[in-house]
């Protein structure tokens, strides 16, 4: 890059670059790094293409571009990743939100009782647990998580959204749970396998969490265990629902058929029409 650069051209530059690193989506990309960094619209990228980029400015995207051409996550960069009506702080001890799980959240809140309890197991960043309670105000959720890092990080996105109807405790699966019983549970578990881990994208693989990703017995180790645990943590008539791989929904339905003590069990697509979640209630 150069000094006295136009935001017009300053986007030309950085689509440029990012499509000679192989970055997919270099148009969108471009224009998001300009648009976070300067804080402009789509629209004002336009409306001001011949504003010159002040020369501290200019340094910060070159440092942007730098480390985006490594493949780290753009939401790794600035810190933050939205999901639905708010955002989240991230760092790489957390995976970032997708935009799939928008649909467990909204199934969630759409079917959850009034003043309901609900647990968010691997709740990470707090995507799950947090969003849940930003639109269900009424609910009670607890967000558990093994890493000390994830809810370091989800306490934090506690606080930056004051949500006071969320607990979270480090817990393996329910290990720290003993006598609560909820009536909504939420399992974004590991469910990659380590052949699957292998063939990731830079992007996730060099950046995003391992233990947060990768699990034994093809993916489905954990969320075998979270399946024969669950029944004794769900309150009468409770709901659960796990996301998982694309590949994953007969095994893990039948999984659940095995235990005797789920019902209604329902695989459910995403919006690529893949099996992206299976949910059912206590038997």
């Amino acid at each position: 890059m150069r000094d006295d650069i136009t935001v017009g051209a300053l986007l030309k530059v950085i689509k440029l670059q990012l499509e000679g690193g192989g970055i997919e989506n270099a148009d969108t990309e471009s224009e998001l790094i300009l648009m976070e960094e300067l804080k402009l619209s789509r629209g004002q990228l336009a409306s001001d293409s011949e504003k010159i980029i002040p020369d501290e400015k200019m340094e910060l995207l070159e440092r942007i571009v730098e480390r985006r051409l490594k493949h780290e996550p753009l939401q790794y960069i600035f810190g933050k990743a939205y999901f639905m009506n708010i955002w989240f702080h991230v760092a790489p001890g957390v995976l970032i939100p997708r935009p799939e799980t928008e649909l467990l959240v909204e199934k969630i809140c759409r079917e959850a009782p009034q003043g309901a309890e609900i647990c968010d197991l691997g709740t990470g960043c707090g995507t799950i647990a947090l969003t849940v309670a930003y639109e269900r105000r009424d609910v009670k959720v607890t967000g558990v998580d093994v890493s000390r890092p994830a809810l370091r990080i989800a306490g934090i996105n506690r606080q930056e959204w004051k949500l006071d109807n969320v607990q979270l405790i480090r817990s393996d699966l329910f290990s720290a749970l003993s006598g609560r019983r909820f009536d909504y549970i939420a399992a974004n578990l590991p469910y990659i396998s380590p052949a699957e881990y292998q063939q990731l994208s830079a992007e996730v693989r060099d950046y995003e969490p391992e233990l947060a990703l990768q699990a034994e017995d093809d993916g489905l180790a954990v969320i075998r265990r979270a399946i024969a645990s669950a029944p004794d943590f769900m309150k009468p008539e409770g709901r659960i629902i796990f996301e998982i791989g694309a590949t994953q929904g007969e095994a893990v339905k039948g999984f659940m058929q095995a235990t005797g003590k789920y019902a209604d069990i329902d695989i459910i697509k995403d919006y690529n029409q893949h099996d992206r979640f299976v949910a059912g209630k206590i038997g």
